[in-house]
C-alpha cells in the first residue's frame, strides 16, 4: 500500500522538477485521441518555476505537426532505480524563441541540430501540466524491497512509499 500525499502549488512543482531531474528521458506521446498514441523519447531540457517542461524539437518532427494539430500530450518517466514512476499530461505549445534557446542550448543538442542555435529547424516545445500523478518510494530502492520482504514474511502492512496528483 501507499500513502496518498497531493501535492499543490510550489510543493508540486518542487515534487515535478525532483521526479523529472531523476529520469529526464521521457516517453512523449501526441495524438491521444487516436490508438495507438505517437509515442517517442524526449529529453527534458528544464522544468521551469511554473512547472514547465521544455524540449527541443525538430519543426519538421512528426511530433510538432500533431502539436499543431491536437495540443493534447502525455508524458511518461520511469526512475526504477530509484522507484520512481511520473505521468503528466498536458497541453503543449512550439516556440521559437532564441533567447531561450539559447540559455537551454548544450552539447547534446548539437548532435540532433548540427545547424547549431540558428538551425532552421530547431523549436522548444513547452509542456504545460493539466493533470500529474506521481509514484515514489522515499525510501530509496534497498529499504523498499526490505520492506517487501518483511511483509511477504510476517503479513504486515507493506506500506512502501506515497503517491499522489500534482497539481502546478
Amino acid at each position: 500500500m501507499s500513502e496518498i500525499k497531493n501535492l499543490i502549488a510550489d510543493k508540486a512543482v518542487t515534487k515535478l522538477q525532483q521526479l523529472v531531474k531523476g529520469a529526464p528521458t521521457c516517453m512523449f506521446a501526441t495524438c491521444l485521441g487516436e490508438i495507438p498514441f505517437h509515442v517517442c523519447p524526449m529529453q527534458v531540457q528544464e522544468t521551469d518555476y511554473e512547472g514547465r517542461l521544455w524540449f527541443f524539437s525538430g519543426a519538421d518532427s512528426t511530433h510538432n505537426s500533431q502539436i499543431e494539430t491536437d495540443p493534447r500530450v502525455q508524458l511518461i518517466f520511469a526512475n526504477p532505480s530509484d522507484i520512481e514512476f511520473l505521468t503528466v499530461y498536458g497541453t503543449a505549445t512550439i516556440s521559437q524563441d532564441r533567447e531561450l534557446i539559447a540559455r537551454l542550448w548544450n552539447k547534446m543538442v548539437e548532435a540532433w541540430f548540427p545547424g547549431g542555435q540558428d538551425d532552421p529547424n530547431l523549436t522548444l516545445i513547452c509542456v504545460q501540466p493539466t493533470a500529474a500523478h506521481y509514484w515514489d518510494t522515499e525510501n530509496g530502492k534497498l529499504i523498499t524491497m526490505a520492506k517487501i520482504l518483511t511483509a511477504a514474511a510476517t503479513g504486515a502492512d507493506m506500506n512502501i512509499g506515497v503517491e499522489g496528483n500534482l497539481e502546478v
